[in-house]
């Protein structure tokens, strides 16, 4: 794939890291406001009768506009404000009631933004939210939505432990309020050991991962799928600007891989301390460091390394959004902003089906609008108001999202696509190259235990 194509994988792929409050690096002035005013860098509006079908309905998002999602946050805000365009330009659900969005940032701190959404559900009154990139930010909030019965819709968050949050017990079994269309991190896992495995027929390998459960977990999978020898497992905090002594040990047994599990913020360091220090071994990296503009800076550094992505259904869908997000809300596509737009239309999608927005209704219903059987549904605001129209007739649908198929299982979460890649020097600064791929259903079976599955899918 050339450089032209990379802005399309970024899309879909990269990190959903678990923050921490000492994760962000930067923060705005926007964080000093007080939740009821506008903030954020997005619009706050106050609910109000719509003018086609009565009260309009908060819909909010929570993405990472500061911190170390910064670089990803404002691409992901503009797929879920686009999304809600679309839906308001079909008539909105429910009879023509409208959405009004509400934008807020995480700033990548669990505390900060598990005030805010405290924040949003008593002022805003909101059912269901998009949100967020990081494991650990969305650890945070998933039980504040499964208390307040609000369904959380993931778009960038991948830590496999997510897929046992926000479960409810109710009279008909468990109900789980916490979903997401980003790939579970049990499947990069096994994409990474594929890359070990089969592309580079590596004999041993050393890990250094962003100390928090996202790193640690990611590392771990990639490790277990992994045929050779794991040399070292070594966490780095993620402030730190000198890693001599980690890699150190990284290398201490001159392992054949190097597979770093960390975000771009301390990433770039890391690489120009491992280049200069002359370690060796073949460099494979995690999605989370998946960031154009960082591999053309260290070209020299990262050109003929590896790096595993979720690889997109380049469906209507996806063509659709990126051109949409481009020429509407002049952003170009960033890690998981298709994944916002999806989740908003599902959450929709599942209101519309329920004849109601509530927690509890989309909760019980975004699985069946997500997957077969039924008529297919693509993006864009034709396709919603199509889909409004079969679900009243009473017609099952299934919505063909622009980041996945997103047919979301019993853990309300979609298997995605991987691939591993390698990063070549082009013409303008760093090209990627499909080398392998793993197709959906692959990980069928693969990702949860039988114990997760007899205690939440029967």
């Amino acid at each position: 794939m050339t450089a032209a194509g990379v802005s399309a994988i970024a899309g879909c792929s990269g990190g959903g890291g678990g923050g921490g409050d000492d994760e962000a690096t930067e923060t705005d002035a926007s964080t000093e406001m007080d939740d009821s005013e506008m903030e954020d860098g997005g619009e706050m509006t106050t609910t109000s009768e719509s003018d086609m079908g009565g009260e309009a309905i908060p819909l909010a998002s929570f993405c990472p506009l500061s911190g170390a999602g910064g670089a990803f946050g404002p691409g992901q805000q503009a797929g879920f404000n686009l999304a809600v365009e679309d839906m308001n330009s079909a008539g909105g659900v429910l009879g023509g009631r409208q959405f009004n969005p509400i934008n807020r940032n995480t700033e990548t701190k669990p505390s900060r933004a598990a005030s805010k959404l405290q924040t949003v559900i008593s002022n805003e009154n909101i059912e269901a939210f998009v949100g967020t990139w990081s494991s650990g930010v969305s650890a945070t909030l998933a039980p504040i939505a499964a208390d307040n019965e609000i369904m959380q819709m993931g778009n960038g968050t991948t830590s496999p432990t997510l897929a046992s949050q926000g479960w409810v017990d109710t009279d008909d079994g468990q109900l789980k309020y916490m979903g997401r269309t980003s790939p579970n991190d049990g499947a990069q896992g096994i994409a990474m050991g594929g890359v070990m495995n089969d592309t580079i027929e590596a004999e041993s390998a050393a890990f250094m991962y962003v100390d928090n459960p996202y790193g640690a977990g990611l590392a771990r999978n990639a490790s277990d799928a992994f045929d050779g020898e794991t040399t070292a497992m070594v966490p780095v905090a993620k402030q730190t600007s000198d890693y001599s002594s980690a890699l150190d040990e990284v290398f201490a047994d001159d392992p054949d891989v190097f597979g770093l599990v960390v975000y771009p913020a301390n990433g770039r360091s890391i690489l120009k301390q491992w280049n200069r220090g002359g370690y060796g071994g073949t460099l494979l990296m995690s999605e989370s460091m998946f960031l154009q503009d960082l591999f053309n800076d260290l070209s020299d550094i990262v050109a003929d390394s590896y790096i595993t992505t979720v690889r997109p259904n380049r469906n209507p869908s996806y063509e659709y959004f990126n051109g949409a997000l481009q020429t509407r809300m002049d952003q170009e596509p960033t890690t998981f902003s298709h994944h916002s737009y999806d989740s908003a239309m599902l959450i929709g999608l599942a209101a519309h089906k329920a004849g109601e927005f509530s927690g509890t209704a989309i909760a019980q219903n975004i699985q069946s609008v997500s997957r077969p059987p039924g008529e297919e549904i693509f993006a864009g605001s034709e396709e919603f108001e199509k889909a409004k129209g079969l679900i009243d007739e009473g017609t099952e649908i299934n919505y063909q999202g622009a980041s996945s198929n997103t047919n979301l299982n019993c853990f309300v979460e979609p298997y995605n696509r991987f691939s591993g890649n390698r990063l070549v020097s082009g013409d303008s600064g760093i090209d990627v190259e499909r080398v392998s791929s793993i197709p959906a259903d692959f990980f069928e079976g693969k990702l949860y235990s039988d114990d997760m599955i007899s205690e939440f899918c029967n």
